[in-house]
């Protein structure tokens, strides 16, 4: 990307550690971008079982939904998205099969009131598996940039001149 664009940009999907700050960067990158990383801190306005969830899960703990109807989106693997798959092979495309299991009230719910972890779909990437605590905003902040820049100032030690 760096050698095709002229304005910023950020690496995204999938970060949550100095290593990828520090490889985003060597890129060409300007920073990264981490929404699931962002949902497991202290400051997140989300219900605790879901950031709880995240700790507890892996990069298996996902599923995608949507396919069918053209709007993929990852989700965590819980019986709704589960039943959102088999509705999906059963009417692809149709859209009105899955939308009372997709609508953003749920979302709001698990999030914001019930924290039932098996009701609605909610987004959540393949991250999970780098998520190992809910830190404050600052304290994963600041771990990721001293670990980027730990590994940026030894790089120099992996290259020799001949």
């Amino acid at each position: 990307a760096a050698k095709e664009l002229s304005v910023p940009f950020l690496a995204s999907g999938g970060c949550a550690t100095g290593s990828q700050l520090a490889a985003a960067l060597a890129l060409g990158a300007s920073g990264m971008n981490m929404g699931t990383r962002f949902m497991a801190v202290k400051e997140a306005p989300i219900h605790q079982n879901v950031k709880q969830a995240l700790v507890d899960g892996d990069e298996n703990s996902t599923s995608l939904v949507m396919r069918s109807v053209k709007n993929t989106e990852r989700v965590y693997k819980n019986k709704t998205a589960l039943e959102i798959i088999e509705i999906e092979k059963e009417h692809p495309g149709d859209f009105s099969k899955i939308a009372h299991l997709v609508k953003g009230e749920e979302y709001r719910k698990v999030f914001q009131e019930t924290g039932n972890l098996e009701q609605g779909i909610w987004s959540a990437g393949m991250v999970m598996g780098l998520i190992d605590d809910i830190p404050t905003c600052q304290v994963l902040i600041d771990r990721i940039v001293s670990e980027a820049e730990e590994i940026m100032t030894n790089m120099p030690a992996y290259v020799v001149k001949e």
